[in-house]
């Protein structure tokens, strides 16, 4: 196993565990975190969006699918589970009070090292799918 695999593997668990001050430990101090809901630059602004994501959904999940890696990058594709239990801020500031649905979100990223550390996170997955899942969108909605 190589080490960008071991290096998501042991986000993964941090991840899961919900050890963001651990997780921050990989990311560069200039790492930028790039998402549907915006640009995400430097660890601080990276840990307070993971802070809202794992208060907005409990018994969060992230489990790796595929994986490829080329030098200092990689992809992969991912499955995050969790329930919604707590309040989520939109990029607009509006906030969506807890559903109590589950989610399933699928999604891949593609991250690049400088060193062994995060610096580049570019996320992509279907907020329409997750807004379905919760409710506030018709379920046909996203194809």
């Amino acid at each position: 196993m190589g080490s960008n695999r071991s290096l998501l593997e042991r986000y993964v668990e941090l991840y899961n565990e919900g050890d963001l001050a651990a997780c921050m430990d990989l990311y560069a101090e200039d790492a930028v975190q790039i998402m549907p809901e915006g640009v995400f630059q430097g660890r601080g602004a990276i840990h307070e969006r993971l802070s809202r994501e794992l208060a907005g959904f409990s018994e969060l999940t992230y489990t790796i699918g595929n994986f490829v890696e080329q030098d200092d990058a990689f992809a992969d594709e991912f499955t995050i589970v969790g329930t919604h239990t707590g309040p989520v801020t939109l990029p607009d500031g509006t906030q969506i009070p807890p559903t109590g649905r589950s989610v399933q979100i699928r999604g891949m990223e593609f991250v690049q090292l400088r060193d062994g550390e995060i610096v580049v996170d570019n996320l992509y997955y279907d907020n329409v799918a997750l807004m379905a899942q919760l409710g506030l969108v018709p379920q046909g909605a996203n194809g």
